[in-house]
């Protein structure tokens, strides 16, 4: 009998399964034959619709930006809720972001900035840049926080803007480190607590 023509495989699937084993084991540690076996693409195939190494975990940094960083960070920077009640629940979307999901545990950019040690300079710029818009989200909603009184004039905002941009990704560290929830929300409760109060 004649064999079947192959399955054709979307690009944009192929990248979602790289991106998913690029999470699970981290860029080090994964091979283009782990991501030929992940995308079910030869490598011929992979290499001419997504690149190499570097080009697909450039391309899976951005389809997750896209799908989980930005929507994040939207939500935060456009909250019409109170000040702490927003930094709130960015802070626990941190926590709870991928539940149901069935994507690998943590963030995927500060797990590969945290973890990985082999990228190329490009590629740890990117994530520097991604990690920075992730500050920037937060600078932002300062900002309107400060315009809004609710933050006393003075307050050093980009300290406050970095201070919570670190304990979100401390919060991730603690919570893959298997850290309980009820834990994991005090530590977000104590974060909040460095608010200045507006009548300060």
């Amino acid at each position: 009998m004649p064999r079947g023509r192959p399955r054709k495989i979307d690009p944009q699937d192929a990248l979602k399964s790289a991106l998913h084993t690029l999470w699970e084991q981290g860029y080090d540690r994964t091979s283009m034959a782990d991501l030929v076996k992940a995308t079910g693409m030869a490598k011929p195939g992979l290499y001419a619709n997504l690149g190499d190494k570097d080009e697909i975990f450039q391309k899976a940094l951005e389809l997750y930006q896209d799908e989980m960083g930005t929507p994040m960070i939207e939500a935060l920077v456009q909250s019409d809720e109170p000040l702490k009640d927003s930094l709130r629940a960015a802070l626990r979307g941190v926590v709870h972001a991928k539940e149901g999901s069935g994507l690998p545990e943590g963030c995927f950019i500060i797990n590969s900035t945290i973890n990985c040690s082999a990228q190329p300079d490009h590629i740890q710029d990117k994530m520097r840049a991604m990690n920075m818009a992730r500050r920037d989200a937060f600078l932002r909603r300062l900002e309107r926080a400060q315009t809004d009184q609710e933050l006393p004039e003075g307050t050093d905002i980009v300290a406050l803007a970095n201070f919570f941009a670190g304990q979100s990704a401390s919060i991730f560290t603690m919570s893959q480190a298997g850290l309980p929830l009820e834990d994991l929300e005090a530590m977000i409760e104590v974060s909040l607590s460095v608010l200045p109060d507006a009548s300060d």
